[in-house]
């Protein structure tokens, strides 16, 4: 009887294993599903009541009877509580935007009875790291998205970088570029007034594949304001692409031109025959001048 009654007890409790690593870095693609992870180790004897903060925000909240979803987050969040019942309280982030790129808090909220007040413990910390993904092959033009409009600035000044080497840097008239990209990029000072802050990236090469960032900076802020993370891919050119295209165009033209002679002999050759009710000597050598020009437009 007492076995059963412990057997009874172990199966209403939700077993929760906790995290020993407070800090985690989580990479996402923008419209992709995020995993922000989350464990515990503590024992409760009902759905324990966990909480989600971004900065000061709360993002996601569940416990055995609320759950509460932060103002932007609406139908993109959750803890599915089967999951939460194993002690697994990762926050499923969906359709990830370029502005749930921060820092995030879980945290695990007890009920304390001697003061009846609630104590919230800190889990973890994930930093949330969103980018875009721009493929481009060798010798060709990338352009890397980027947008301000969001921001309120009279007059941007746009820096793009890859970690702390800088890539260019635009503010009104003056702008510069880094070591190894004279020449090859460019924030157009008229796009960059309406708002468009898109790196132009010209000659693409393989050491271009890498993370690049854009920041607004702001005479208000300590910090540059980060706008849009990009990962550039670069392939090598395809066989069919690294040919001359004014040779094929030649060559089309030419096999164009040949299969119009060969069309052209046709009519002869059908009249010829009904004429002479056989091929003689004339059709026999038009026919081989036909298949002669038809052989060479093949080979072309």
């Amino acid at each position: 009887m007492i076995l059963l009654s412990i057997t009874i007890f172990w199966l209403s409790v939700c077993v929760v294993p906790l995290s020993e690593d407070p800090s985690i870095t989580v990479e996402a693609h923008v419209g992709s599903t995020a995993l922000l992870p989350c464990h515990l180790r503590k024992v409760f004897t009902q759905t324990p009541h966990i909480r989600w903060h971004a900065d000061n925000e709360v993002v996601f909240e569940r416990s055995f009877d609320v759950t509460h979803e932060g103002p932007g987050y609406e139908g993109r969040v959750d803890i599915p509580e089967e999951e939460l019942c194993k002690g697994n309280c990762s926050l499923v982030l969906k359709d990830v935007r370029f502005t749930d790129h921060t820092f995030y808090r879980s945290f695990v909220v007890e009920h304390v009875e001697d003061t009846n007040t609630d104590k919230s413990t800190e889990i973890n910390k994930i930093q949330l790291d969103v980018f875009q993904s721009v493929s481009a092959q060798v010798g060709s033009t990338a352009v890397l998205p980027c947008d301000w409009r969001h921001l309120s600035i009279e007059t941007p000044h746009v820096e793009w970088s890859i970690g702390r080497e800088i890539v260019f840097e635009r503010k009104g008239k003056e702008s510069s570029q880094g070591k190894g990209y004279e020449g090859r990029v460019d924030v157009p000072e008229e796009e960059l007034l309406k708002g468009n802050c898109s790196l132009v990236l010209k000659n693409v090469s393989v050491t271009d594949e890498t993370l690049y960032s854009s920041y607004i900076l702001m005479t208000d802020k300590k910090k540059p304001v980060l706008v849009q993370n990009i990962k550039v891919s670069v392939s090598e050119k395809s066989e069919e692409s690294k040919d001359d295209p004014s040779a094929s165009s030649a060559g089309g033209i030419n096999k164009a031109i040949i299969i119009t002679i060969c069309i052209l002999c046709s009519v002869p050759l059908i009249l010829l025959q009904f004429s002479y009710g056989a091929p003689d000597h004339r059709i026999i050598e038009m026919r081989s001048q036909c298949i002669s020009l038809k052989s060479t437009s093949e080979h072309q």
